[in-house]
């Protein structure tokens, strides 16, 4: 699979929910993790690949391997992350975007359709926001929280709409 880079349309697609679950979202699913891995990333959402469903892979503590499929953020804590990010479709562009949770408690489905509730914190939680922007077709680099030159630069960088 390749990484699309910014400004692929696919990109701004906001994803379909998964409804069908068996051996070929399984293959999709292990063809992007086997992509995320070749890149420095942890995290990469379906439609960076050039796929439309609600899905994305994120790499845990220890190398523990997430398939992450029609993901809703049930919850979080009210402080923010002070973590800075960065895109696997953006490559070298590094932001604080100040508008990350620092906690989220997720509800999604995995390969099989299991239902799943778990909390992330940290990194990981920066990351769940950050992949499930990505399926609701938005991105980072256009933050509220980045400054108004900050946004223009990237528009422009990356040939984004302001």
């Amino acid at each position: 699979m390749e990484i699309l880079k910014f400004p692929h349309p696919s990109l701004s697609t906001v994803c379909e929910k998964v409804t069908v679950f068996g051996p070929e979202l399984k293959v999709l699913l292990e063809a992007m993790w086997d992509t995320m891995k070749k890149t420095p990333g942890i995290g990469l959402a379906a439609n960076q690949v050039g796929l439309k469903f609600r899905m994305f892979v994120m790499e845990g503590k220890d190398g523990e391997k997430f398939f992450i499929v029609n993901p809703i953020i049930a919850g979080n804590s009210l402080k923010l992350s002070t973590l800075k990010e960065g895109c696997l479709s953006a490559p070298g562009e590094i932001v604080y975007t100040g508008s990350r949770y620092d906690y989220v408690q997720l509800r999604y489905q995995d390969e099989n359709g299991k239902e799943h509730t778990r909390g992330f914190t940290g990194i990981l939680a920066v990351c769940v926001q950050h992949e499930i922007e990505h399926l609701n077709g938005e991105n980072f680099m256009k933050s509220k929280m980045l400054s108004r030159e900050q946004r223009k630069y990237l528009a422009k960088k990356w040939g984004l709409k302001k």
